[in-house]
């Protein structure tokens, strides 16, 4: 019975002691980016892995009872960052493995935001295998820049770790196009500028598939995707095509 209370205790968030320093600012998990930088599909592509039931209307939900407060996008789409993703998981794994109500965890997160509970964030408590990510000195090495470097690209908001010092696969394609534009001569800042352009241009392109995607249903989304992805390519060969001349 005693182990049984020490595993229950080592998996809930605890208190920090009396002489903790003073409430934090901003939203748990303090030390993840809170860059918005995803969509709702970016999203479930990373928490489904372990909560596969999670769905859009899911995310919807915990966005309209405070649990999760995702950016929006000047035509209303939502955007999450690396910390609202993490928030996401905490609510899943507290009502799978410890059956709390939504009231429950809603107190809890305001403790972890404030910092009266302590909750560590790492790859095994997430929930997640460590070979699903990489660290910032393979990105740095795969990606052809140096970790001086990678900080850079993720200061200026262009690429950002899930957890700490983890980073989805995906960054790599981002890092190493980075790598490209600043061995011809770019720099950073001009480099974030031409990447926020190309965020505009993706959520532009989400508006254009939004008809699309309100008739609901799975192959709704999929022509959604695809209506996406071919208007991405239209964007991409405009650029070559302009750049050329």
């Amino acid at each position: 019975m005693a182990s049984a209370a020490g595993d229950a205790a080592a998996s809930s968030p605890r208190a920090v002691a009396p002489s903790s320093p003073e409430p934090l600012v901003g939203t748990w998990p303090h030390a993840l980016s809170h860059e918005p930088m995803l969509r709702v599909s970016d999203v479930l592509a990373l928490v489904q892995r372990s909560f596969p039931t999670l769905t859009t209307s899911k995310l919807r939900f915990l966005d309209s009872h405070g649990l999760v407060c995702p950016q929006r996008t000047p035509s209303g789409y939502r955007q999450y960052s690396p910390a609202d993703v993490e928030r996401v998981r905490f609510v899943l794994r507290q009502q799978r493995d410890h059956y709390r109500p939504l009231t429950v965890i809603k107190e809890q997160l305001d403790a972890l935001d404030s910092g009266r509970l302590h909750e560590p964030v790492t790859l095994q408590e997430i929930g997640e295998a460590p070979s699903d990510y990489l660290s910032a000195a393979e990105v740095a090495e795969r990606g052809g820049v140096s970790v001086d470097v990678l900080g850079e690209l993720e200061r200026a908001g262009l690429v950002a770790a899930t957890v700490p010092d983890g980073y989805e696969p995906a960054v790599l394609d981002v890092v190493v196009a980075a790598s490209a534009y600043l061995a011809a001569g770019g720099d950073v800042r001009a480099l974030r500028t031409l990447v926020l352009a190309a965020r505009r241009e993706a959520d532009r392109a989400d508006d254009a598939a939004a008809p699309l995607r309100r008739r609901g249903g799975g192959e709704a989304d999929a022509r959604a995707a695809e209506f996406g992805e071919a208007a991405i390519a239209v964007f991409s060969a405009s650029v070559r095509l302009r750049v050329g001349g």
